[in-house]
């Protein structure tokens, strides 16, 4: 028995198998084995039979149950894999495709068949493949998720950015597996590749500025005070000129490296720009190797620190000196050499003395002096100068003698130019009190001085500036060919120091401009392109050689075109990136001169209008298209445009959006326009959709509400404005809850916090509405393209009539019903009296009968071999007692003739038996009023004890038939194994279906509870 029952669970999923294997095992049975076995034997042999039969039929009902829920487990894993947001593929161990859902068939824009049994690394893109090929070795090696970011090569032959995450499968007798997910990234990486892009850019520019940029960070005690700064970032500017690295430099104290900035106060200056965050401009002296340096510095606050920038203006300094030194020597000069000498009374504002005609040096004749010549000159000053003159009395009076006052006046001369003359004056004669009443002084018209200074000035600066700040190298050579002369700030790209080639020849350097060197010495001129290696980094050089005429030596100029070169690079690249944007996206470049000819007009947006690239070069916009003649003349006249214009083509509009700006240096217009045509239509489309949605809203017979994140209202139709009474304008833009009762408005919020968290709502109890109709409320969450909630609506319909009229139709229905199973019922209980007197009458009748005479027969064969006749006896006799129960099953005689209760109490005590005990308590039902409805319980309490008989294993059942008056309750108990309530429990088998379609027909509800192991309730209460 145990070896069969072990083969049993072996063999569980295969039942023809099973039979087959038991069918070996079992012993056959003779008639003759059957004979001898006793009655006890017998019985415990059906017993059994039936347990065994019991419990195949519990483990099939079990087996069903598994393989739904695998079912259902298994289509809610295909549809959370083949409609997931992220694309799924199932690889094999060679990489080859088995599986891929929804949307990797989307993201590869492939059906299933174009992807199936395909390698995936087809659809990798060859820069990304030995990316690929590295993520899959990692994945069938580890046991952990992998993540690796790729480009990927469509169907279709689009590329775009994607991050994948692989995790190895492992699989049972058979090959792992590898399941791939994969996003579109693109976005992401494009902003990722903007950024870095921005940030080498940024990086570009201040690394190449000339200014020295440094920033700082304080350095604070544990109270918070600044004690000291530390470098966070320098530009190459400031590593060349304080001769350390950013690295070198990096969380060093300030005060370390440049103790100098503490005695000269300019700690205490960074301390007070972070303190109280106000800029800081100020000019530092610094020494380095002996070398005096001065420094235009600026500090700014940054977070906790500054930025400081410096300018080194040591030679603008020096400069400056020298031209202090030039012109106090150019001031001793006019002192010994005046070009006019003047002594002016102040008293009577006239020059008593001059030794030149200043009028006449200004070009005016006697013709155009009308009264004295003092009075033309004073209306011949400057108006801003003017005061320097007609102060000079009052300034005098503080001017002790032998001090001079000097004034630069600009005076008008007859030609209608400014002359700048020169005034120095002093005190040459007092009055009695002190007051100076004569002034002598000179004029010297410096106006062709201040120029030429001007110029000079501005030349050395310019040459100083440029060999000092852009990549520019001087050089000298000999005749020899050795350098004599080489400066400028070009060679620190060569890695050379000023003056450091002084007597050495270029060839170490470059042999093949040391040839061009030569050749120059020899008088030819020189323009040529040198490339220099310098640490593994390419720079370019523009030569200029040239012999001077005077010395025979040859000069050298150099410029850095590195940039330049590099820049000519990028610009190939731009416009290659230009074609492409222009070949592959709607759009059209125009070039257009300023009579409006079209110089040059291509790109991929001219097909809309079916034309092809330089087709419309030669013609002239205004009469192509004379409505783009306001935009285009704007463009022409250096104005920036942004507009939109639609062009007819074949019995449609196309539209354009368009921008434009003048190129100032080729003094053309530039235009860009894209094909929008789509997305014009889409928006006339979304507008006509809104008409329609807004006519729909107001008509709607349906109260309409809608509400935002703060449940503000936005919407209110007209059917709400009856409703609510309250009018659309009066509600608008306010609070929802403020609408309602205090004591509502708590409802209400719960109602509505659920629906904006994404909740989907339907109810019919509406307490906050406050008259006597019923709606049908539906709450709606709004979503945007990022599945987040934006607001939410309410739809509120009117189900009054409706409820009326269900209400009336299910009474009717119920009424119907309950005729109907009446009639049922009776019918069915006419068709058992008539079974039962049947089997009464006529079969038990047979059957005894047939036990007499097999008694006489067995009397006359008495002692002749009677056992086999005596256990025919008795099966007859348990047949005849069989068909009287059967019988009295079917038409309970008391329950005719005594009523339920005697007819309760009689089928517990005729179903206990040694192995169940059956106790029946009712209350009521004295008398039989209504014998159809006391067959109903009748027939509940009889299935019920059958369904504890058949499936409960129980030794106990308690039965519980109660009249509380308007209701009747039924209440079946027992101590069995209980059960697990399904579904299918309720709804297939054990009766209970048919017992709760009853207890429905008859207006009343079935309740189960059941604990595994404990025993099952079951309670049906009916209203009269």
């Amino acid at each position: 028995m145990s070896e069969e029952k072990n083969f049993r669970h072996g063999m569980a999923h295969d039942f023809s198998l099973l039979r087959q294997e038991a069918q070996k095992l079992q012993k056959p049975v003779s008639m003759e084995d059957v004979q001898n076995m006793p009655d006890h034997e017998i019985r415990r042999l059906i017993q059994e039979l039936q347990i065994h039969q019991v419990e195949l039929e519990m483990q099939n009902h079990q087996l069903q149950q598994a393989t739904q829920e695998l079912e259902v487990t298994k289509a809610k894993y295909q549809n959370l894999y083949h409609y997931s947001p992220f694309g799924y593929v199932t690889l094999d161990e060679h990489g080859i495709i088995e599986e891929a859902n929804e949307k990797g068939m989307q993201l590869l824009s492939a059906k299933r068949e174009q992807l199936e049994s395909r390698r995936f690394s087809q659809f990798i893109h060859s820069d990304s493949l030995d990316a690929y090929y590295g993520f899959f070795r990692k994945v069938l090696l580890s046991e952990t998720v992998q993540t690796v970011e790729l480009q990927i090569l469509t169907n279709i032959g689009t590329v775009f950015y994607a991050q994948l995450e692989g995790q190895l499968l492992r699989r049972e007798n058979d090959t792992d597996q590898c399941r791939v997910a994969f996003v579109d990234v693109t976005e992401r990486k494009t902003a990722h590749i903007a950024l870095s892009n921005k940030e080498n850019m940024l990086s570009a520019i201040i690394n190449s500025s000339l200014n020295a940029i440094q920033v700082f960070k304080a350095v604070r005690n544990s109270e918070g005070t600044i004690i000291d700064f530390e470098w966070l970032l320098l530009n190459r500017t400031a590593e060349l000129f304080l001769d350390h690295t950013l690295e070198q430099l990096h969380r060093s104290r300030l005060t370390d490296i440049l103790p100098s900035t503490v005695t000269e106060g300019h700690l205490a200056t960074f301390m007070q720009v972070v303190e109280n965050g106000l800029p800081a401009t100020f000019t530092a002296h610094f020494k380095k190797e002996e070398q005096d340096f001065w420094l235009n510095c600026v500090a700014v606050k940054l977070e906790d620190g500054f930025v400081l920038t410096f300018e080194d203006v040591t030679q603008q300094r020096i400069a400056n000196e020298k031209l202090q030194e030039s012109q106090l020597l150019l001031k001793k000069m006019a002192e010994a050499m005046p070009d006019f000498l003047y002594v002016e009374d102040l008293l009577q504002h006239r020059n008593i003395y001059n030794n030149r005609d200043f009028l006449a040096f200004l070009g005016y004749s006697k013709a155009d002096i009308k009264n004295h010549p003092r009075d033309l000159l004073d209306t011949l000053y400057h108006p801003e100068d003017a005061h320097l003159l007609f102060d000079r009395p009052k300034r005098f009076e503080e001017v002790e003698d032998g001090v001079f006052l000097e004034s630069h006046v600009r005076v008008l001369a007859k030609d209608g130019s400014w002359r700048n003359i020169y005034f120095r004056e002093t005190v040459f004669k007092r009055g009695a009190s002190g007051k100076p009443t004569q002034l002598v002084g000179t004029a010297q018209d410096i106006t062709e001085k201040l120029r030429a200074e001007r110029e000079i000035r501005q030349l050395n600066e310019t040459v100083t500036a440029i060999l000092q700040n852009l990549p520019v190298t001087l050089w000298r050579f000999g005749k020899d060919g050795h350098v004599r002369e080489s400066r400028g700030a070009g060679l620190k790209a060569l890695g050379l120091q000023e003056h450091q080639m002084i007597g050495q020849t270029f060839a170490p350097v470059h042999n093949e401009l040391e040839r061009h060197i030569t050749k120059a010495l020899e008088g030819n001129k020189i323009n040529t392109l040198a490339e220099f290696d310098i640490e593994g980094r390419q720079v370019y050089k523009q030569v200029y050689l040239f012999q001077e005429s005077l010395t025979g030596e040859a000069i050298g100029f150099c410029l850095d075109v590195t940039h330049q070169k590099q820049a000519e690079v990028e610009a190939q690249r731009q416009t290659m990136l230009l074609n492409q944007i222009l070949q592959n996206i709607p759009m059209v470049l125009a070039l257009i001169d300023q009579n409006g000819y079209y110089v040059e007009a291509r790109g991929k947006g001219l097909r809309s209008l079916g034309l092809q690239d330089h087709e419309l070069n030669g013609k002239n916009v205004f009469d192509l298209f004379p409505f783009l003649k306001d935009n285009i003349s704007d463009i022409l006249e250096g104005q920036v445009k942004s507009f939109s214009a639609h062009f007819p083509y074949q019995g449609k509009r196309v539209h354009f959006q368009n921008f434009g700006f003048l190129d100032p240096q080729r003094n053309m217009g530039i235009a860009f326009g894209l094909d929008v045509t789509e997305l014009k239509e889409m928006q006339e489309k979304l507008l006509t959709e809104k008409e329609f949605s807004e006519n729909l809203l107001e008509n709607s017979i349906d109260g309409i509400l809608a509400f935002d994140p703060d449940m503000n209202v936005t919407a209110w139709n007209k059917t709400m404005e009856e409703i609510m009474a309250k009018k659309k304008a009066d509600v608008l833009g306010k609070p929802l809850l403020s609408l309602f009762q205090k004591e509502q408005q708590a409802y209400l919020r719960h109602h509505l916090t659920r629906v904006l968290n994404g909740e989907r709502i339907t109810t019919y109890q509406s307490p906050v509405l406050g008259n006597n109709r019923s709606y049908e409320i539906n709450l709606v969450p709004f979503f945007n393209p990022e599945k987040e909630v934006i607001g939410a609506l309410a739809i509120l319909h009117d189900v009054t009539l409706q409820q009326k009229r269900q209400k009336e139709e299910t009474k009717t229905k119920l009424d119907k019903q309950k005729a109907v199973a009446n009639a049922v019922i009776s019918a069915q209980e006419e068709e058992r009296k008539r079974i039962a007197e049947a089997l009464h009458n006529s079969l038990a009748q047979l059957l005894y009968a047939a036990k007499l005479n097999l008694e006489n027969f067995e009397a006359s064969y008495k002692g002749k071999n009677g056992d086999p006749l005596h256990r025919i006896s008795a099966f007859l006799e348990d047949a005849i007692k069989e068909t009287r129960s059967l019988a009295h099953e079917l038409i309970p005689r008391a329950l005719q003739d005594f009523g339920l209760k005697t007819a309760l109490k009689e089928l517990a005590q005729r179903l206990s038996t040694p192995y169940l005990t059956v106790q029946c308590v009712v209350t009521g039902f004295d008398l039989s009023t209504d014998y159809v409805l006391e067959t109903h319980l009748y027939r509940m309490v009889q299935e019920l004890l059958n369904n504890v008989m058949k499936h409960a294993n129980a030794t106990e059942a308690l039965v519980q038939v109660t009249d509380k008056g308007p209701k009747i309750m039924v209440r079946v108990e027992d101590n069995g194994k209980g059960m697990k309530l399904t579904d299918k429990v309720l709804s297939k088998g054990m009766g209970l279906a048919t017992i709760k379609n009853q207890a429905k027909l008859l207006k009343g509800t079935m309740h189960i509870h059941s604990v595994i192991g404990e025993g099952t309730i079951i309670t049906v209460e009916l209203i009269k």
